[in-house]
């Protein structure tokens, strides 16, 4: 707009013209609300410009200027677009007047008849008629007080913010030091969105201090899984068929607890009973024995109420055939009501071996994917299974927001998240993120990396650490099946005298086992391992949440 030029209107009008005329200048008001409107779009413009261009300054407000001495009705911008390559019209009469280098001043010469738009009421209410869509800054100038600039679309801030005066440049900036704090705050899947507003968003990620906040905020956060809820402990003796304790626990250290006693009904040759996944779902547990051919059975201690799952046509093999049955999943399916239990059935040509030998590094012949429904009480075989990697582990399985989720892992060592939507029966792969450094170890062999997967104050995490090694290294999943969304989000060790994790409370508490067969939690934030004086030497230890309810399985599968 450097070198504008003044367009006159002749006395004679063409038709179009002066129909123009009659439509759209006759209405004063939509006239105002096109200027602002068009001023607002220009503003839009520099957030996109910004994130190729850092050096476009970032004034996004527009201005108003009425000027009753001159009876002129001024709306400046510092926009991209409006200028005289870019604009539908130009309106100016001082064709010799400075103008800035972008953006756009739109001055109004007023008829005496007029003078009521140059009120502050008249411009006010105009703005809030016409104007409540528009995002950014509108700032009113007073006449009587030149460094006086009113914020006049309030319903974007609290009053005290309606009151202050505007720098002429930085009235709309945060301080800097203010915007990470902020974002911190934000859900890591609402961040990494975020980095398509502004690239130096994407680069805190990068910036250490911004990384501590981060830790700090998802640390504290408060799961709310976690309310009224408490831990259950269970115990299971190594080589022993028939011997399974379960403690319901409660206290920083373990000092109280409660052993459970198993549903009265299970038989003693059940053999060693687990708990599928890392927390009762609505207070019901799903049990089920490792590896054999024994039934899954739903339980809610609260009430004592259990249902055994009856098996399916699968279950039955000939003679000369072997089967091995492992259970993934149990979940809940909120569209449906309905409670959901998924297991892979491999099977393999039967050898001489005891039946106790049984594992699953046999040598299989096929394999079949089924899900369990309570409300139908019946097994459905789920398509598209074929290739989908297995977890032999009791651990490293949970259940959340409807999908469930454990890591699975190939004969060549190729390990991935395998996720199962219950509600859509769709398989999700999600390939593990590279969060151990490579050239830290000598000799980097990548089937030596040691994964545990944990449900983390309400969001996937991933642990990894080098065999022999206790460094770990914790990455946050922000969407699954996207494998560029894993965030490393801590690293923590070496901690003496650990040999493996066995689960995760709120707060980023982690419970390991010590070398001489003790329990001990370590604290993410202030990396403080505690010993809990309770020792499990010999056990296979589970950790799973449970939060108590009334709910009866009898109500679904009545």
């Amino acid at each position: 707009m450097a070198n504008d030029e003044m367009l006159v209107f002749k006395d004679v009008m063409s038709p179009s013209l002066r129909q123009m005329n009659k439509t759209f200048y006759s209405n004063k008001e939509i006239f105002f609300h096109e200027l602002i409107n068009n001023a607002s779009n220009a503003l839009d413009k520099i957030q996109f410009e910004r994130n190729t261009h850092k050096n476009i300054s970032d004034d996004r407000l527009v201005r108003i200027v009425p000027h009753k001495a001159n009876k002129t009705l001024s709306i400046i911008d510092f926009g991209i677009g409006l200028t005289k390559e870019g604009a539908f019209f130009i309106v100016t009469k001082d064709i010799n007047a400075q103008q800035p280098s972008r953006g756009t001043n739109i001055t109004l010469f007023l008829n005496d008849n007029q003078l009521d738009y140059l009120e502050e009421s008249t411009i006010k209410n105009l703005i809030i008629k016409y104007c409540q869509h528009i995002s950014h800054h509108i700032y009113l100038w007073n006449e009587n007080n030149k460094d006086y600039w009113q914020l006049i679309n309030i319903w974007f801030h609290d009053q005290e913010r309606d009151n202050t005066l505007l720098p002429q440049r930085h009235m709309n900036h945060l301080p800097d030091d203010l915007v990470p704090s902020i974002l911190s705050k934000l859900p890591l899947k609402s961040l990494k969105r975020f980095g398509c507003v502004r690239r130096s968003w994407t680069l805190l990620f990068e910036n250490s201090h911004f990384m501590n906040l981060i830790r700090n905020n998802f640390i504290r956060n408060h799961y709310t899984y976690y309310e009224d809820a408490c831990l259950v402990l269970n115990l299971t003796l190594v080589h022993h068929r028939y011997n399974s304790s379960l403690f319901l626990s409660s206290g920083e250290r373990f000092q109280n607890m409660e052993k459970l006693s198993w549903p009265s009904q299970i038989p003693e040759d059940f053999g060693q009973l687990y708990i599928l996944g890392s927390s009762s779902i609505h207070g019901i547990f799903c049990l089920h024995a490792h590896y054999n051919q024994q039934p899954a059975i739903l339980w809610n201690p609260a009430i004592n109420e259990f249902k055994v799952i009856p098996p399916s046509p699968f279950d039955y093999v000939a003679e000369f055939m072997e089967i091995v049955i492992v259970y993934h999943g149990f979940g809940y399916d909120c569209v449906r009501d309905d409670y959901k239990v998924i297991r892979k059935l491999a099977y393999a040509e039967k050898t001489d071996d005891d039946d106790d030998k049984l594992s699953h590094d046999i040598l299989t012949v096929g394999c079949v994917w089924e899900m369990y429904s309570l409300r139908n009480n019946s097994w459905t075989n789920l398509q598209f299974g074929v290739g989908i990697p297995s977890s032999s582990d009791i651990k490293n399985k949970f259940y959340l927001e409807g999908m469930c989720h454990w890591w699975g892992s190939e004969d060549d060592f190729i390990e991935n998240l395998i996720s199962f939507d219950l509600i859509n029966n769709v398989w999700i792969m999600t390939p593990p993120p590279l969060d151990i450094p490579m050239d830290a170890y000598d000799n980097f062999e990548m089937y030596l990396v040691n994964r545990e997967l944990f449900l983390l104050n309400g969001s996937i995490a991933l642990m990894s650490n080098y065999a022999q090694t206790t460094t770990f290294y914790i990455s946050i999943l922000i969407e699954v099946g996207k494998k560029e969304t894993w965030t490393k989000l801590f690293v923590f060790g070496p901690i003496p005298y650990i040999t493996f994790p066995i689960g995760i409370r709120n707060m980023g508490n982690i419970l390991f086992q010590t070398d001489d067969g003790d329990l001990a939690w370590f604290d993410s934030s202030t990396h403080i391992l505690q010993k809990l004086g309770v020792n499990v030497h010999g056990r296979i230890s589970q950790l799973v949440v449970y939060k108590e309810s009334l709910i009866r399985i009898e109500r679904i599968n009545g």
